[in-house]
């Protein structure tokens, strides 16, 4: 099962499940009877849940992962995607873990967030034959990318975009002081990102705390809240200047960057209507940059990103067919045991429908001649045609042919 959300949603955090939810869900599917492994990858954007059953579960799925939020704002359902077409499914993760999307060039490859997310697995007993096979498979092909195809991690968010963008402005600076304007969903990535980078005592100005009290450990302590009345003076103390403000222009006047500065401002505006950098582009004390800038970096970076595409997808794409053809060995010997022992044991019931056979016995019925062959194998059609619920949808004379040429 699969859900993702918009990586540009302003309004809203994103949906995801974290540690103490995750192990809940493990717990939960473990005492299921039904599921023999599973897998739970979760993190802001994204939540991947794989499992390996003779049963849909979609739907008691969504209902545990319900309970796991304890009654919080739940997605709608359909927007939980679930397939059970294998090859499909591995081609999506495998993307996701190496981030070869020929579609969407803005995804973080999540090689870490899997490894992690595989581990916890382990570590609750959900790890068996496929699932370890499949985590292999992820570990040889890491190590071909890296081997050749100069393997990177090429992101293209607007929050790492900034990140990167701030540390190649700064190189020259110890310590810049940066200063948030305006907390949403796209401010606390950008929060997230720099802090992990070793950026500290971040400024966050917005109208009311309320928006960082969800912060823990290190988070907690990396921010110094100012209200935004006090943004004038946000602006003189702080080298970096962030806004996410769809208002900037009302509660950024101009006014505010004419002093004289002791340093260059840089001023970076994510809003979609504001304006305010055009005014500020006059200014010798104040390098702005808005979202077309952004989006600029973003374009080149991806351009970079499309050569490496080229040379890693098809490596990826080789070591998913190796798998593929692990699992269809595995089905072929599980199938051609059961049928070994339907034979064996059923060969001399009535009731059990034999496949190869034919309307009156023979004694000494030579199957090696080639006619014989022939006729047993049309016999064997038509019987499947009369006695099956599913003529209409399965081509019998290609099923049976290949069974026959199997046995």
């Amino acid at each position: 099962m699969s859900f993702s959300t918009n990586l540009y949603n302003l309004k809203s955090d994103a949906f995801y499940l974290d540690f103490e939810e995750t192990k809940q869900l493990m717990l939960e599917l473990k005492s299921w009877p039904e599921i023999q492994e599973s897998f739970i990858l979760s993190l802001p954007e994204r939540i991947e849940i794989l499992y390996y059953s003779n049963f849909d579960l979609e739907d008691k799925i969504f209902e545990a992962v319900a309970d796991c939020k304890g009654g919080n704002v739940l997605p709608i359902k359909s927007e939980f995607n679930q397939t059970s077409d294998e090859e499909k499914l591995f081609i999506h993760l495998s993307e996701l873990c190496f981030g070869v999307q020929a579609s969407n060039y803005g995804t973080t490859p999540l090689f870490p967030q899997f490894s992690k997310a595989y581990d916890f697995a382990a570590k609750s007993g959900m790890i068996g034959e496929y699932l370890e096979q499949w985590w292999d498979n992820l570990i040889s092909t890491d190590k071909l990318l890296k081997e050749q195809a100069d393997y990177q991690l090429p992101n293209f968010s607007i929050s790492y975009i900034v990140s990167d963008l701030l540390t190649e402005l700064v190189n020259n600076v110890r310590g810049p002081k940066i200063a948030i304007i305006g907390f949403n969903a796209l401010s606390k990535r950008i929060y997230r990102n720099l802090s992990n980078q070793g950026y500290g005592n971040i400024t966050i100005v917005d109208k009311s705390i309320t928006s960082c009290l969800n912060f823990k450990g290190k988070e907690l302590n990396n921010f110094t809240f100012e209200p935004l009345n006090k943004v004038e003076n946000v602006i003189g103390e702080n080298d970096i200047l962030i806004s996410t403000l769809e208002d900037a222009d009302r509660f950024l006047p101009s006014y505010y960057f004419k002093h004289d500065f002791l340093d260059t401002k840089i001023f970076i505006d994510l809003s979609i209507k504001s304006t305010i950098t055009s005014v500020l582009s006059d200014y010798n004390q104040v390098i702005p940059f808005n979202l077309t800038d952004i989006y600029k970096i973003i374009e080149q970076k991806m351009e970079i990103n499309k050569k490496w595409l080229k040379k890693a997808k098809p490596l990826v794409i080789k070591k998913n067919q190796k798998f593929f053809d692990w699992i269809d060995n595995k089905k072929a010997q599980k199938m051609l045991g059961l049928i070994k022992t339907y034979l064996k044991e059923n060969v001399n019931q009535i009731e059990y429908s034999k496949v190869l056979t034919s309307n009156e016995p023979l004694s000494n019925f030579d199957l090696v001649h080639h006619k014989r062959n022939k006729i047993l194998l049309k016999k064997s059609i038509e019987k499947i045609k009369r006695n099956t619920q599913y003529k209409d949808i399965i081509n019998y004379d290609k099923i049976v042919n290949e069974f026959y040429q199997y046995n």
